[in-house]
């Protein structure tokens, strides 16, 4: 990063002034909770992921200890994990909306209250106190004794059992939105939302892929390195290759990082690629790849195949290239194009057609919490739209004979069942049964499709459909 991008030092600066802090004075700053508000304020006032900005502040920050980078991280996106509820038992028991709040102190009472509800090694007393100290550090002395109150008088009342979340909406006791709800409500019904939204809050481990080039016997090793490094390994429910990880510290320094002997993916993704039944040899094209992890999976699986993956931006471009060159990818190469726009020069020569294509993201809410307050119910049809265009543009390329993967990380029949109709309808694509190719005991399957859900598969939401595209009659 060019200069530390939190707004905090736009407010107050230097020795008084306003001179932004440089990133060497930024690290000086050892108040965990001060940088969770500068991170809060950020997204705030710059609309940017709270993940993203997480990564970027830990490793601006990497010389903090694991329990240090482990609290910014947990408070900083449970705040916003669970803003609604936050705001709801604020506004219960404050005579001022937190809507009204200005924004520094809003978020300074969702901190707060965050660390009464949900972090049990923060005391009570701490969690206020530690508020009312940030409030006073960031020239907010004049309601400092209103957070104070405020919070006290909630710390009293969830001691003595009288805050309790029973008679709460299920969007306020799952801090989503009720349109969310409804449109959960009415296609997958009130029993599967019930179970469907508690599993959008547990705690997702990071998922990795071992590489396929790996060893059973350098597979033990590297696990057993990275056991040892702090990292807790658990064997993916579904993927061979995929593996749960726990661990503390910076991903990137864990053993065969940098070596490429393993990456991150949600075993969710890697269905994608096994619904296409690689046998070795194929030349697949990934439409949408940026980052890279499906296309990186793919190449992995072809010794003697190709895969071209292609996004609209030459900065995703070169995270692919990137992922592939650590990865040790020769046969992954990787182009900027605009996937709404027809390829000539590639007509009829994929074996393989991945369309992993931009979509509301509503099944990877637990891992971008922020993505539940960013898409509205409005958005919909325009993204099913934007994905039927990408498919119409994208399928030329495909050989007859060759076999389409279309998928999102959403769930919701416009964008996913109701494509399908479109892809067999209007498309001429012949729907491929997948029940073999996908792991044994996978429930869900339907016929050409699955659609995994958190609470059904330990996995994210992702939807997955094979087809195969006709020879000419």
């Amino acid at each position: 990063m060019a200069g530390f991008p939190l707004p905090l030092s736009e407010k107050r600066g230097r020795r008084g002034n306003h001179e932004p802090y440089t990133n060497a004075e930024m690290k000086q700053r050892r108040n965990e909770r001060e940088i969770v508000l500068d991170l809060l304020l950020a997204q705030h006032q710059k609309g940017a992921f709270m993940n993203v900005l997480v990564r970027e502040t830990l490793d601006l920050f990497s010389d903090l200890e694991p329990r240090q980078r482990a609290f910014i991280k947990r408070l900083a996106e449970g705040v916003v994990e669970r803003r609604l509820e936050l705001d709801a038992v604020l506004d219960r028991y404050s005579k001022k909306p937190m809507s009204s709040q200005k924004p520094k102190a809003r978020i300074i009472l969702r901190m707060g209250l965050y660390q009464l509800l949900y972090m049990d090694s923060v005391p009570a007393s701490a969690a206020c106190n530690e508020s009312v100290r940030l409030a006073k550090r960031v020239g907010l002395s004049a309601v400092s004794g209103y957070i104070n109150g405020l919070l006290r008088n909630i710390a009293r009342d969830l001691e003595n059992g009288r805050l309790t979340a029973e008679q709460e909406s299920l969007s306020v006791r799952y801090s989503m939105p009720q349109w969310i709800i409804d449109l959960w409500d009415e296609q997958l019904g009130r029993e599967q939302t019930e179970q469907l939204l508690p599993a959008l809050l547990a705690e997702r481990p990071v998922c990795i892929r071992i590489m396929p080039a790996v060893t059973g016997e350098e597979r033990d090793r590297l696990i057993t390195d990275m056991t040892a490094a702090g990292a807790e390994l658990t064997p993916g429910r579904w993927i061979r290759d995929c593996y749960y990880m726990k661990r503390s510290g910076r991903l990137t320094d864990l053993p065969g990082y940098r070596e490429g002997k393993w990456t991150v993916q949600d075993e969710s993704s890697m269905f994608a690629v096994t619904a296409a039944g690689l046998t070795g040899d194929e030349f697949l094209m990934d439409v949408c790849a940026a980052p890279g992890g499906k296309a990186t999976h793919a190449a992995s699986l072809l010794p003697a195949g190709h895969v071209e993956a292609f996004d609209l931006t030459e900065q995703k471009v070169e995270r692919i290239r990137e992922n592939a060159a650590r990865l040790r990818l020769t046969n992954l190469t990787a182009q900027k194009r605009d996937a709404l726009s027809e390829d000539s020069a590639r007509r009829e020569q994929a074996d393989v057609l991945l369309c992993d294509l931009p979509c509301s993201g509503l099944g990877i809410i637990g891992r971008k919490q922020d993505i539940k307050y960013r898409v509205t119910y409005q958005d919909l049809p325009d993204l099913a739209d934007l994905q039927r265009r990408i498919l119409a543009a994208s399928l030329p390329c495909l050989k007859p004979g060759g076999v389409l993967i279309y998928s999102t990380c959403t769930i919701d029949r416009l964008e996913n069942e109701e494509n399908l109709l479109y892809i067999k309808e209007e498309l001429g694509m012949i729907p491929e049964d997948i029940s073999g190719l996908l792991p044994a005991g996978v429930p869900g399957i339907r016929h050409n499709a699955i659609q995994l859900l958190p609470h059904i598969h330990g996995t994210d939401g992702f939807f997955v459909a094979r087809f195969r595209k006709p020879f000419a009659q």
